[in-house]
Formats: structure tokens, sequence, C-alpha cells
């Protein structure tokens, strides 16, 4: 059985929300966007997107196409509140770089 060919779409997303910051950083520009909840009670999700261009004014709704990406971040120990016991722990780093013409 063969594997099929990664589609060009692979790890792609359209994220859609309203953009809370823009900050620039050297040569690119991030910009912390709300998405919208999934209903009246659910928290919404706030992602950053990295770019070359601005991709909106703060307060406007935006659209745009992002590829998916990330990194396992450093380990750090905590503590178990109910047990007391000491774990390690890494976290998973999410980035979405603007899909620009």
């Amino acid at each position: 059985m063969s594997t099929p060919a990664p589609s060009k779409h692979v790890n792609r997303a359209i994220l859609s929300g309203r953009v809370n910051a823009v900050r620039k950083s050297d040569d690119a520009i991030f910009t912390e966007v709300t998405l919208p909840s999934a209903d009246e009670y659910s928290s919404p999700a706030v992602v950053e997107i990295r770019s070359k261009k601005r991709l909106g004014q703060v307060g406007e709704t935006v659209e745009i196409p992002v590829a998916c990406g990330g990194w396992r971040g450093k380990v750090f120990q905590y503590t178990d509140r109910e047990t007391g016991e000491r774990h390690s722990r890494r976290p998973v780093v999410n980035a979405y770089a603007a899909i620009e013409d």
C-alpha cells in the first residue's frame, strides 16, 4: 500500500477574529487575534499570527489564511496540589504564520 502524496493545503487554516493588538519585532509583525467563542458560555481563544506586513487595525475583524506550526517548549517542574507529587511537563507551543502573497 502506498502513502498518498501530501496535499498542498496540509497544516493550513483560515483564522477569523478581532484584532486586539499589533506589535513589531525585528522584521516580523505579530498580530494578536481573539477568535469567536463556540457559544455564549465558552471563553474565546486568543492566538498570535506572525506576518511580514500588518494584517489589520486594532478592533477590526479579519480573516487570515495561516500555516500552522509549533514546537515543544522547555521542560518545567510542578507540584500536584492534591497529592504533593512533583511532575515534569513539556508544553507544546502553537505558532501561526500568515500566508502572504
